[in-house]
């Protein structure tokens, strides 16, 4: 099967992130910002074929569901393809993303759980709801959990998703030494 994503193009993608990013002002966020049980701005968009390729590509699966046909008719996106979504409505509803770049520095993502209720298809408007369930410091980092319903255009749930991160790392430039 022939793989329809190219490397200079999600190069392409990744360069203009860059130079946003380096244009963006820096907004900071941190767990003092967020507030417990306090809900996301939704966020809507619609799954695409370009998504699915880029989610195929990064992690070089081709399983002929996503790219061709699958049981549950037309292709489908992998099934862990929306958890950096849950980012974006994060970075979205506190007011740190520019033009759809993330702030500077970094989230591990720890844990994530899934309840996979329908076929993500390719085509088809997405909404996720969310919000902040806990947070808390420790080793020297601070936590978030949040959780997520991701519903499509017909109102059909797709996917429930909890999700726990250390938050956010910036990472320092090293001192220069004499």
């Amino acid at each position: 099967m022939e793989k329809s994503f190219s490397y200079s193009s999600c190069r392409e993608v990744i360069e203009s992130h860059l130079q946003l990013m380096a244009q963006q002002k820096e907004k900071k966020l941190t767990t003092d910002n967020i507030k417990i049980g306090e809900e996301f701005e939704p966020l809507e968009f619609t799954f695409t074929e370009e998504d699915r390729d880029m989610y195929a590509w990064a992690n070089d699966d081709y399983n002929p569901w996503y790219m061709e046909n699958s049981p549950w008719g037309g292709c489908i996106g992998t099934p862990t393809c929306l958890a950096m979504q849950t980012l974006m409505q994060i970075y979205g509803h506190y007011g740190v993303q520019q033009k759809g770049i993330n702030p500077p520095g970094a989230v591990v993502h720890n844990k994530h759980e899934y309840e996979f209720i329908n076929a993500i298809k390719v085509g088809k408007k997405l909404r996720m709801t969310g919000k902040p369930v806990e947070k808390y410091s420790r080793r020297g980092r601070d936590w978030i959990v949040t959780e997520h319903l991701v519903v499509d255009e017909d109102g059909k749930e797709i996917v429930r998703m909890r999700v726990r991160n250390a938050w956010p790392i910036v990472v320092q430039p090293e001192e220069k030494t004499s």
